[in-house]
């Protein structure tokens, strides 16, 4: 199978080192078109010392293919061919042929990139690289994507697309999904099982119809029935202060820039806002579809600012909260608000949850409790508590503590040595790395096994990493290797994997 001298000449030029250099700031990320369809990839495309890489898994998929990942090898099928690709291997196998790829395909934060010559030469597709319009475009006949958002495997399939509607009333409910110009709505049966996925944190979670949202991308799969057994829903979320603001985007303190486009939802404690209102200082959690990177919702909550209660009228004295950690989905937050007596009073949870009702009040303690449901993430938002007596409203009080929560365990994003490598030494370093969103991991929590011994008191541990150097030398054979790590929620996960030590 002979290359087009098109793609022979990208590959060239990414083997001279000429290949289109990073993106300057501000440029929009690497998009893949197949057969006329674009389809933003989350992550993107990469260059990488020049090279231009493709995301293995979701292209694999989007061309309709098979998909398995057994340790370091990647195989799917192409015609009556077995295709396969090794981590760390730059030999690419297709049924009883090789093929000499660029570099070996890499891991980056969890995701499998190859060259793009993979999917050219290997999957008898031609694809080409324009820099200027930093798309990278696939002609493939083997392709059981359509433009209807649907994969076919065998006789199930898979649909999949932006949210643009979720309707929880109907019997039974439903989801609308949009890819391109197909719109379909698709009945969810009570069977079907719901997965969120936060691909910041990396982690997927059992959740509810109710908490999927307009603007999430989302893949159901549906059985050779045609009944809906599984909704997986991809969001991506950040949390933080605002640094900087200017007119038409903010940066927010890790440094990421925040750009909506003109459909994205901005709210400032519950009310309709612009981003021109956004504040330096302000609070913000910002969700964004996986698929496009476009921003969804930004939400704000900012402390309200002092006033003086009006002469002779109802008036809050303070207001008070439980909870004195982070909450995680489940848990419940109570309310206690002091003021006027014979009134009625509610509260807020900054932007998220308004007009919690409160009881009493004859003796003017007013209590009231929330639950936190799954999907909840925010971090720090103030307790506002309202009051009302005889048709009066108190002025606005801001709880004696802000408030944080979390429903998504922290993720370990990457681990050394990796799941499958064989090394050659016998005191190897381990390590994990831990991500985040709302709340942050506790050290305290993170614990390390090695071959079903605990090894903690050993390591150096903090928020973001847990790192073990023996102080002897284990034996040749398969090391089992289990990460335990709990934010200051309490959501715990757990990450396995073994490698084996081969040294002289």
């Amino acid at each position: 199978m002979k290359l087009p001298s098109l793609i022979a000449a990208v590959v060239l030029a990414c083997t001279l080192g000429v290949a289109p250099s990073a993106a300057p700031t501000g440029a929009p990320p690497i998009a893949i078109t197949i057969n006329g369809v674009v389809l933003p990839l989350q992550p993107p495309p990469l260059v990488v010392h020049d090279l231009l890489l493709v995301p293995v898994r979701r292209t694999i998929q989007a061309l309709g293919l098979a998909f398995d990942h057994e340790g370091d090898q990647v195989i799917t099928q192409v015609g009556s061919d077995n295709v396969s690709l090794t981590l760390g291997d730059r030999i690419a196998h297709i049924g009883n042929r090789t093929v000499v790829l660029e570099t070996a395909p890499v891991e980056i934060k969890n995701v499998l990139y190859a060259p793009l010559r993979f999917f050219t030469d290997v999957l008898g597709a031609q694809a080409t690289y324009d820099r200027r319009a930093r798309t990278v475009t696939i002609v493939a006949q083997l392709v059981g994507r359509t433009t209807s958002g649907m994969v076919r495997d065998g006789s199930d399939v898979e649909r999949f697309g932006t949210v643009t509607a979720v309707d929880v009333i109907s019997s039974p409910p439903t989801i609308t999904l949009t890819d391109n110009a197909t719109v379909r709505t698709i009945s969810i049966g009570r069977n079907a099982t719901i997965d969120m996925h936060d691909v910041d944190a990396n982690v997927t979670v059992p959740g509810e119809l109710a908490d999927i949202r307009p603007g999430d991308f989302v893949r159901i799969f549906t059985s050779k029935a045609g009944h809906v057994v599984r909704v997986e829903d991809a969001f991506g979320s950040r949390n933080g202060v605002v640094a900087a603001a200017a007119a038409d985007r903010f940066v927010m303190s890790d440094g990421h820039v925040v750009v909506p486009s003109r459909t994205t939802v901005i709210s400032i404690d519950g009310a309709p806002a612009q981003i021109g209102d956004v504040r330096v200082g302000d609070r913000v959690t910002v969700r964004y579809n996986v698929e496009t990177n476009e921003v969804r919702s930004i939400l704000v909550s900012r402390a309200i600012a002092g006033s003086q209660p009006v002469e002779g009228g109802p008036r809050i004295t303070r207001v008070e909260l439980d909870a004195d950690r982070p909450l995680k989905a489940g848990d419940t937050v109570t309310v206690t608000l002091y003021g006027t007596p014979g009134g009625a009073a509610t509260f807020d949870i900054g932007p998220y949850v308004e007009n919690v009702a409160m009881s009493g009040g004859a003796n003017g303690i007013y209590t009231g409790s929330y639950r936190l449901p799954r999907g909840a993430n925010f971090t720090h938002v103030p307790i506002i508590g309202h009051l009302r007596v005889n048709g009066a409203d108190a002025a606005d009080v801001q709880g004696n503590r802000e408030l944080s929560a979390a429903s998504s365990p922290p993720g370990v994003a990457d681990v050394a040595p990796r799941a499958g490598a064989v090394v050659n030494t016998h005191e190897p370093a381990i390590y994990a790395t831990f991500v985040s969103d709302a709340v942050p991991v506790n050290p305290s929590s993170v614990r390390l096994e090695i071959n079903g011994r605990d090894v903690t008191a050993a390591c150096v541990r903090t928020a973001s990493y847990i790192q073990y150097i023996p102080s002897f030398a284990y034996r040749n054979g398969p090391m089992r290797v289990a990460v335990v790590v709990a934010d200051r929620a309490g959501n715990t996960t757990t990450r396995s994997w073994t490698f084996t030590i081969r040294a002289h």
